[in-house]
């Protein structure tokens, strides 16, 4: 059911349908006086809230105590004396917008406020990139300015291992034993969109909507106006239907350019930066030999070189280990029936790379992602127009060589902010860099963004990985990875509804019968790939049979993800374990909080047990580490 919506006074109000509340959530006022915002001749709506504007400048957020007031369908500010802020309701989208009275440098803009959803435990905490950790976590206290702003500013790694209990980036769900409020961004072209929820002193429920706050400064001129990026706001008695509803107000590449599905294999899991150009083409032949008798008939098989191939980060020439080039492999697999893609990191050059000591100039001042194994890089600056014909020579190169789909990574990398060659902020040199990769790939080539923002990505590619890596060099396979994995899937269903999300390959060696099942069912929940990754040369082939049937094979290659019962579970925990954290503090055991039951692509039902001990899950039994089909 769609929401209503009333402005009181200074407040945005927005509601849902159905019945009468048994009674508010604490701290939300239902009998209010009139300026602040009551609710008049309705009772109390099952689930609302009530939004006032805020802008961040000089680290200070104003309009918090100002006297507001309600003109037209806007909520005005004032900000101090730098000017007013508002909200303004337009459909589903909340706008802020920011008029400078005097030059200042605006760092965030947000409305925040009271709310109530009955039977609320919980809230959607969604990681900033691809592998950053993401799922349900329970409805906490408030944390400190300090805290949230150390959150705000975390990058790369630190990142990636994130708790979640501080903040959401894009969007969020807040509901649990009721009724369902969904809150997310529609675009993050030039603030970093986040929203946060959590039970304040009184165990009243708030929420924050923001953009900025990520080290983002803008120079607004008096009487010029900034805007945030707009939120999409519904309530409803279920989550799926606003998850759908949200993915759709989500600008997609995937609705004027589809692509289709593909099975294959891919480098990395299991050769990793070792691999050469005899192990490409072994491996391709027996790929053919799992998957084609598997597939549905006429799928596209396609062979991905991973990293490995290139002379360094930033120098995207291939090495000696590749002695026909990729060029000479390209053609010789495509000779053969396959499609071929390759893996580059285009935004990331090494400290010792031939640009970066060639053309200082071309990176972003003031940045540096440490990579754990290659060391320090730095980050191409796309604003410059030598190094974004670089960058688009570099692609066109790559694509000319027969390669249709790039695997882009470590994206995130370009969203920083830092000194660039024009004053703007990191999201906006990511929307350029992402603008230069495409066009000088051109509309047919295929690019899979890894690692990377994914509201800010889906307006240019066709693929976005949705969770971390599904091993790790250090381990190999290891099963903490799966409900990792199945996690990041349930939590990113809107942006899985919005394009194809890659799930990364299915792992068959090491894993015992169960864990391998289960890899091959989380696989088939992201509905985007059919992708293996193990070194078949060394592989038991009779270990494809424990995951490549046809109803799991069909489900890969659905194009839409699988849908979990419970997005918000009653048993959500404070803070996200990592899969890192599983593996090296935990033994191996995984303590991830996932939904239990799953809404298959097909209809089929399927309860997911991740525990240590067998489990009665969805009217079946099920076994530790493992995943039946539900009545």
């Amino acid at each position: 059911m769609r929401p209503r919506a009333w402005w009181f006074g200074p407040f945005l109000l927005l509601a849902c349908g159905g019945e009468e509340s048994p009674g508010p959530e604490r701290g939300f006022d239902c009998e209010a006086p009139a300026e602040e915002g009551l609710l008049v001749g309705t009772g109390c709506p099952r689930a609302v809230a009530r939004l006032s504007p805020r802008v961040r400048i000089d680290g200070a957020w104003l309009g918090r105590d100002a006297p507001c007031e309600a003109v037209g369908e806007a909520v005005r500010c004032p900000a101090g004396d730098a000017g007013t802020v508002e909200a303004v309701l337009d459909g589903d989208l909340v706008r802020v917008r920011f008029t400078a009275a005097s030059p200042v440098v605006v760092e965030a803009l947000a409305v925040e406020g009271p709310a109530s959803v009955e039977g609320a435990r919980a809230w959607l905490s969604n990681g900033f990139q691809s592998w950053s950790q993401s799922g349900a976590v329970a409805l906490g206290g408030p944390i400190d300015d300090a805290s949230l702003d150390e959150a705000l500013a975390a990058r790369g790694d630190a990142e990636v291992v994130r708790e979640g209990h501080e903040l959401s980036w894009t969007y969020t769900v807040v509901g649990g034993a009721g009724p369902a409020l969904v809150a997310g961004a529609v675009s993050a072209g030039r603030l970093h969109p986040w929203a946060r929820a959590f039970r304040d002193e009184d165990a009243g429920l708030r929420l924050t909507l923001a953009s900025g706050g990520a080290g983002e400064r803008v120079a607004v001129a008096a009487g010029e106006t900034i805007e945030g990026e707009p939120f999409f706001v519904r309530a409803g008695e279920a989550a799926a239907p606003l998850l759908r509803a949200y993915a759709d107000a989500v600008p997609s590449r995937r609705r004027a350019h589809p692509v289709e599905t593909e099975a294959g294999w891919n480098s990395w899991y299991e050769l990793w930066d070792a691999v050469d150009e005899e192990a490409v083409r072994d491996n391709a032949a027996l790929a053919r030999s799992l998957l084609e008798p598997r597939v549905p008939g006429g799928t596209p098989l396609r062979i991905v070189v991973d990293d490995g191939w290139q002379r360094a980060w930033g120098d995207w020439e291939p090495n000696e280990k590749f002695p026909s080039g990729l060029d000479g492999l390209a053609a010789d697999l495509s000779a053969d029936g396959f499609r071929v893609g390759v893996w580059l990191a285009p935004l990331l050059v090494a400290e010792d790379a031939r640009v970066a000591a060639d053309h200082p100039e071309w990176l972003v001042e003031g940045v540096e992602y440490r990579h754990l194994k290659n060391g320090p890089m730095r980050v191409l600056d796309v604003t410059h127009p030598e190094a974004a014909a670089h960058l688009a020579d570099v692609i066109g190169r790559i694509v000319s060589w027969g390669y249709d789909l790039l695997k882009i990574d470590f994206l995130f990398a370009g969203t920083w902010e830092g000194g660039r060659h024009e004053e703007v902020t990191g999201m906006e040199a990511y929307a350029r860099a992402l603008s230069i990769i495409r066009e000088a790939a051109g509309e047919d080539a295929i690019l899979l963004a890894v690692g990377a923002p994914g509201l800010a990505s889906l307006p240019h590619v066709d693929q976005w990985r949705v969770g971390g890596d599904i091993a790790l060099e250090n381990f190999g396979a290891a099963w903490p990875f799966v409900p990792n994995q199945a996690r990041s899937i349930g939590a990113r269903v809107p942006l899985c509804l919005a394009t194809l999300c890659d799930p990364d390959p299915v792992l068959l060696r090491d894993l015992g019968r169960e864990e391998v099942e289960t890899g091959a069912w989380v696989v088939a929940m992201g509905g985007g790939a059919l992708f293996l990754s193990d070194d078949l040369r060394a592989l038991d082939a009779s270990r494809a049979d424990w995951a490549l049937d046809e109803r799991r094979v069909a489900l890969s290659l659905s194009a839409e993800p699988a849908i979990p019962d419970e997005l918000l579970p009653e048993d959500a925990p404070a803070r996200l374990p990592s899969a890192l954290s599983d593996q090296l503090g935990r033994g191996g055991r995984s303590t991830h909080v996932i939904p239990r039951t799953w809404r298959m692509q097909d209809g089929t039902r399927v309860a997911v047990n991740v525990g240590e001990e067998p489990a009665e899950i969805g009217g079946v039994e099920v076994p530790a580490r493992a995943t039946r089909v539900a009545p």
